[in-house]
C-alpha cells in the first residue's frame, strides 16, 4: 500500500496507530508516505450526477442548452434552485464548461458562492476542470476564493491537484490563501508535490508557500517527493530550504523513504545536502536498514565514513 493524496487507496488503521505503523507496514511489504491525505477530496467533484435532477434549469445548464436556460429564466425559473445534491445551475454550467450559460446566469444575478451538500462551489468545479474563462467570470463577480469544501479543500488546492497552472496563478493573483490546510493538514504545496506538478510547485514557492509545512501525520513535501522518486522536485525543495532531516511522527525521513523505495538519484541528492544517514525511525531503524539496493546501501555506508 502507498499513501495516495487524492487516489483514495489507504488503510487508516495502520496509519493512525503510529507506534506500530512501520513494523506493520514493513511486514506486509507496504511502506509509504503518499497517503490518502485527501480521502474526502474529489469524489464529490468527479462524479456529480444529474440523473435525479429535479429542476429543468439545472439540467439545461449541465447539458449546455443556452436557449433552454434563457427560456426557463424568462418563465420565472428559480435561478438558484438546488437539486438533491445541492447543485445549482451555475455550478452545473461551471463544471461542464459552458461559458455562455455561466455568464447568462451571472448576468441574471445567480448567487456565485452557493455550496452544494459537500461544500463544493462553482469556483471549485471550474478550477478542477481548468475552465479559465469561467474562473475569471466567477471571480469578476467576487466569488470567495477561499471557501472550503467539507474535506477542507479550496479552489487553489483543487487546481493544484489537477495541474492547472494558469488557474493556480489566477487564484493566487486574487489573494488565495496559499497555506490553507485540508482536514488532514495538507496544503496546495503538498498536493502539487504529490501530483508531480513542478511548475505549480514553483509558482507556490514563488508566492511564499511554507516549504516545511507538515501534514497531520508530519509528512512534508520533501518526504513525499523523496518517497515517489521525484528527483526534480526534491532538488527544487532542497534549493528552496526544505529541512532535509525532518522526521515525520513515525520517525521516517526523506532519506529513509528514498532508500526504501530504491530511488538512487534522490538518495544522492539528499546526501549531497548533508542528510543524516543514522537518524532512526520509531522502531530504531535507519536508512541503511531500509536500503532497497546494494548500490544505495554502499552510498549510505560511504556517507557515514566521510
Amino acid at each position: 500500500m502507498r499513501y495516495h493524496l487524492g487516489l483514495w487507496k489507504t488503510n487508516h488503521d495502520s496509519f493512525y496507530s503510529q507506534d506500530r505503523f512501520l513494523k506493520k507496514q514493513m511486514k506486509s511489504g507496504a511502506f509509504s508516505f503518499t497517503w490518502v491525505i485527501f480521502v474526502l477530496s474529489f469524489i464529490f467533484y468527479t462524479n456529480i450526477s444529474f440523473a435525479s435532477v429535479g429542476d429543468d434549469l439545472v439540467e439545461a445548464a449541465y447539458t449546455g442548452s443556452l436557449t433552454k436556460v434563457r427560456a426557463l429564466l424568462k418563465k420565472g425559473a428559480v435561478i438558484d434552485h438546488k437539486d438533491s445534491a445541492g447543485v445549482t445551475a451555475l455550478m452545473a454550467a461551471s463544471k461542464t464548461g459552458h461559458d455562455a450559460i455561466v455568464q447568462a446566469l451571472l448576468d441574471t444575478n445567480a448567487i456565485v458562492d452557493h455550496q452544494d451538500n459537500q461544500g463544493g462551489t462553482a469556483l471549485m468545479m471550474a478550477s478542477q476542470k481548468g475552465h479559465k474563462l469561467i474562473v475569471q467570470a466567477l471571480l469578476a463577480k467576487d466569488a470567495d476564493v477561499d471557501l472550503q469544501h467539507k474535506s477542507g479543500f479550496t479552489a487553489l488546492m483543487i487546481a493544484s491537484q489537477n495541474g492547472h497552472e494558469v488557474i493556480v496563478k489566477i487564484l493566487l493573483s486574487k489573494g488565495a490563501k496559499i497555506d490553507y490546510q485540508d482536514n488532514l493538514g495538507a496544503t496546495a504545496l503538498i498536493i502539487a508535490t504529490q501530483n508531480r506538478h513542478e511548475a505549480i510547485l514553483q509558482a507556490l514557492l514563488d508566492k511564499g508557500a511554507k516549504i516545511n509545512h507538515q501534514s497531520e501525520q508530519g509528512a512534508t513535501a520533501l518526504i513525499i517527493a523523496a518517497q515517489n522518486g521525484y528527483e526534480a522536485i526534491v532538488k527544487t525543495l532542497l534549493a528552496g530550504g526544505a529541512d532535509v532531516d525532518h522526521q515525520a511522527k513515525n520517525g521516517v525521513t526523506a532519506l529513509i523513504m528514498a532508500s526504501h523505495y530504491g530511488h538512487e538519484t534522490v538518495v544522492r541528492a539528499l546526501l549531497a545536502k548533508g542528510a543524516k544517514v543514522n537518524l532512526q525511525e520509531n522502531d530504531g531503524k535507519t536508512a541503511l536498514d531500509y536500503a532497497k539496493t546494494q548500490k544505495i546501501h554502499e552510498l549510505l555506508q560511504a556517507s557515514t565514513k566521510e
